[in-house]
């Protein structure tokens, strides 16, 4: 046996005619002593459901118990499962073949850029290596490109491209990698247990994932083969099997009699789901929906020598969903900030408009393109835009597209290690989480403003088995030591620098009023007891709220953040110093809490079949729109006063002359690490400022 995969039953054309011309009912299928293959036999319009074996050794049915061949060799006609269902049983003759050597397309390729379909090569362990790029992903910092885990290496492996005439080096393998996982850990509803599914690497899983697939034509690009326009032929290929474990591939992808066939080089390619779609006025267009990543091929020979290059293929959505990135679908798309394209630009907006003392909301307004963008270019596309033009990070996500990159990427990145560093922990505080009496951080804290200190909240994490800096998220002494910075430049006449933590302080307000950032629950239902699980319930639900939800509805969410600020109600405590402004942060996370509970978020993503459809986006506006425009109002106003008291404690006035401050003024005070630098929980004690002028301990 060469390999099963699941798929619909082939019918020899010998015995059906013409294929293309049979429209009635199924015949009974004649006996022949012939062998079945892919050369005389296809699918119908009447196939039905089956389990494709495909074997080296064609022997006729009649012969086995004669003649020495044993009938306990012969494939069975139906497979009887367990809950006593039975599987037909569909035999294919074929002969595995060597792989062809690899060859560049027939292409010409841009000398300047890479993009999806170009090729890419790795010397790994002295041999080198060629796949393609399959596409663009991003985890809302980094965008990646999408290839072969084989080709690419281990992690820090050097990637070249062939650029100007010569192999030119473009990256380093990221830590991002996946290789073979268990089929019930990939493929939730399904029971096999026993099965891997192979992994190197249009929203395809077990829920969705059907036969109305088989014969459905798909296309891609490939840097060996180029363009390629095939079918699928059949779904869970099992091509191997190890150590009593059978490997598993969700695709097998055949080419087209004379077609163009995959080839070694094409490893990584995006195939893509070859659709119709037809406009208001009936003119049919087609549309290609990227649906897997070729991670290998298979080739075999039928009886007459044909030759068959499979293509086998993960989903893409698979892919993206257990290395945590999303799919990339605009060109020239530049960083990703969070809350969307509206959440954390929206509400430093519209702060300015909230802030009392006239003179300083001047001055926020001459600089409203420094600390974000004017309210007319508040939309996503042109956030996008801007951000790829330029090389200005407006102050609002500069915490997110600067300092949490490493210097080596990005001037002023404050990452130690790509995606790892302190930096990370000011963004956050899982102040929900109940401890083993039932009370929570939030509760702690909020019962008496002592409890605003960063030893009191080390002890509480550590007993609570958050002992790692990582987990000790600190996001209101963030607030602190930022609300101190900018009392102490306002004092030192440092208009720049005052104007440089302002805006980026609004970056964490916002970040305080987005539920998720202060729940246990921030991405789901993640046990704890299982770091290493790489899927759990309502997994994806704050990159969906945050990005996709946001930005899918701007449009509507736009005009509703400024009312809902001015309408928000809720008691804002009194600040008169930085504790104070870390004790609002947590009074502004619980109060978004109740706004929008973390809770009923999870349960509506879950019950929405999870994922970043747009069924399920359009599912969460509907549920959760007028909240999220609600906590976002609130985040304003607490962000307003946060600037209004930081301007009243200073007491004094901004510089005779103060207006808009240049960008490269700005860039270089952000990008100094001694500016409000990035510290843990253990280290920020040292440079917070008590009303009495000392630090924390």
């Amino acid at each position: 046996m060469v390999g099963t995969a699941v798929g619909l039953y082939l019918i020899r054309d010998s015995e059906v005619g013409t294929r293309e011309g049979d429209r009635g009912g199924a015949p009974a299928e004649r006996s022949s002593s012939g062998p079945r293959t892919f050369e005389n036999s296809g699918v119908t319009s009447y196939s039905w459901p089956c389990v494709l074996v495909l074997v080296r050794d064609w022997v006729d049915a009649t012969r086995f118990g004669h003649g020495g061949v044993d009938p306990d060799h012969m494939v069975p006609r139906t497979l009887y499962l367990p809950d006593g269902r039975a599987a037909p049983v569909c035999v294919v003759a074929v002969s595995p073949a060597e792989p062809l050597p690899a060859g560049p397309a027939d292409a010409r390729l841009p000398s300047s850029y890479l993009g999806p379909g170009f090729p890419i090569v790795a010397d790994v362990q002295g041999a080198r290596h060629r796949a393609s790029v399959g596409c663009l992903v991003t985890d809302g910092h980094r965008t990646y490109a999408l290839t072969s885990r084989y080709v690419a290496g281990e992690p820090g492996s050097v990637v070249q491209a062939p650029l100007r005439g010569s192999l030119r080096p473009i990256g380093e393998t990221a830590p991002r990698q996946l290789a073979r996982l268990p089929f019930s850990k990939v493929l939730l509803e399904f029971p096999g247990r026993r099965s891997y599914v192979t992994l190197d690497v249009a929203d395809l899983n077990e829920l969705n994932l059907g036969l109305q697939l088989i014969d459905q034509p798909v296309e891609a690009f490939g840097a060996a083969s180029g363009r390629m326009r095939v079918t699928i032929k059949a779904l869970f290929y099992r091509h191997e099997a190890l150590a009593g474990y059978d490997c598993v591939s969700e695709f097998l992808i055949a080419p087209e009699e004379g077609g163009v066939q995959t080839s070694p080089g094409d490893s990584g390619t995006v195939w893509h789901l070859r659709t119709s779609v037809a406009d208001a006025g009936g003119v049919g267009r087609i549309v290609l929906r990227p649906m897997a990543v070729e991670w290998g091929g298979q080739g075999v020979a039928g009886t007459t020598g044909r030759r068959y290059d499979f293509a086998l293929a993960t989903g893409l959505g698979t892919a993206c969903q257990l290395l945590d990135v999303d799919l990339v679908t605009g060109h020239n798309v530049g960083a990703q900030p969070f809350w969307g394209q509206e959440g954390h630009y929206s509400i430093a907006t519209v702060a300015i408009d909230q802030v009392r003392d006239g003179r300083l909301e001047a001055f926020l307004r001459d600089n409203v393109e420094r600390v974000s963008f004017r309210p007319d270019e508040l939309d996503p596309d042109t956030i996008r835009r801007r951000l790829s033009e330029g090389d200005f990070v407006e102050l609002a996500d500069v915490p997110d597209l600067v300092w949490k990159k490493v210097a080596a990427d990005v001037p002023g990145g404050r990452d130690h290690a790509r995606n790892a560093g302190p930096e990370h922990p000011d963004h956050y505080a899982d102040i929900d989480l109940p401890g083993p009496d039932g009370r929570t951080l939030r509760d702690l804290t909020l019962s008496g403003i002592a409890n605003m200190d960063p030893q009191v909240w080390r002890d509480w994490y550590r007993a609570n088995g958050a002992t790692e800096a990582r987990s000790q998220g600190l996001l209101p002494f963030r607030v602190w030591q930022i609300f101190d910075e900018m009392v102490a430049s306002l004092r030192a006449g440092d208009a720049e620098r005052f104007l440089c933590a302002a805006g980026i302080v609004s970056h964490y307000v916002g970040d305080a009023c987005q539920p998720l950032h202060g729940s246990f629950l921030s991405d789901g239902r993640k046990d704890p007891a299982d770091p290493k699980a790489r899927t759990w319930s309502g997994k994806g639900v704050h990159a969906t709220l945050e990005d996709e939800m946001v930005d899918r509805h701007a449009v509507e969410l736009r005009p509703m953040i400024g009312p809902a600020a001015k309408a928000f109600g809720g008691p804002i405590p009194a600040i008169a110093d930085g504790r104070d402004a870390a004790f609002a942060t947590v009074t502004l996370m619980a109060q978004s809490a109740e706004i929008l509970p973390p809770g009923a978020l999870v349960d509506t993503y879950v019950k929405l079949g999870g994922g970043a459809s747009a069924r399920v986006v359009d599912g969460l506006w509907s549920a959760f729109g007028r909240q999220t425009a609600d906590v976002m109002g609130a985040g304003a106003r607490y962000l307003a006063a946060i600037w209004d008291a930081a301007y009243a404690v200073a007491a004094t006035p901004l510089p005779d002359g103060a207006g808009v401050v240049s960008e490269t003024a700005l860039a270089a005070i952000h990008q100094d690490g001694g500016f409000v630098p990035s510290l843990t929980l253990d280290e920020i004690g040292s440079v917070l400022r008590r009303a009495g002028g000392e630090a924390t301990r």
